[in-house]
């Protein structure tokens, strides 16, 4: 498994909860988890986990995972889910993960590091990127997966 190596207590704690398996569309899950609920250590662990966004119609086995990567988070029409692969590529089993809230530090600590300069070049270039591309008539969903994917090739080109 990628990532920070997560101790058999919480890994245990993340397996056990009542995944639906297979699922197509997130409104085939009805078992969910609260995030609020789980203890500060599970809570830290899944803030390590990588976040993927895409529309609330997404079919969710046409989602390409990193299997070794065991699990993520989906943000999928307003919602938050907890995936876990087991080793596949693919959301093999997923539960809604309610009242997420991401490490106020860690969001703080990046916008820190971000200089003023970068960070409005950054809205400006997403900005007008979604005009552009409203003006040609993509929706809001293939928008987000497109600068989804964008994003994540230039984290992988960042990482090499």
């Amino acid at each position: 498994m990628k990532g920070k190596e997560i101790n058999e207590d919480i890994y245990d704690q993340l397996i056990r909860f009542d995944y639906h398996r297979k699922a197509n569309f997130v409104y085939e899950t009805y078992e969910s988890v609260d995030f609020k609920d789980l203890n500060k250590e599970t809570r830290q662990v899944i803030n390590t986990f990588p976040v993927k966004v895409f529309g609330s119609s997404i079919d969710l086995m046409s989602i390409e995972l990193d299997g070794e990567q065991q699990f993520h988070i989906l943000f999928i029409g307003g919602k938050n889910y907890l995936v876990d692969t087991q080793g596949y590529d693919y959301p093999r089993y997923i539960i809604e993960l309610k009242n997420l809230e991401f490490d106020d530090d860690l969001i703080e600590r990046m916008e820190g590091l971000i200089r003023i300069a970068d960070d409005q070049i950054f809205n400006a270039v997403v900005k007008s990127l979604v005009l552009e591309l409203r003006e040609e008539d993509f929706s809001q969903e293939d928008i987000l997966n497109f600068l989804q994917y964008k994003l994540d090739m230039a984290i992988e080109g960042a990482s090499k």
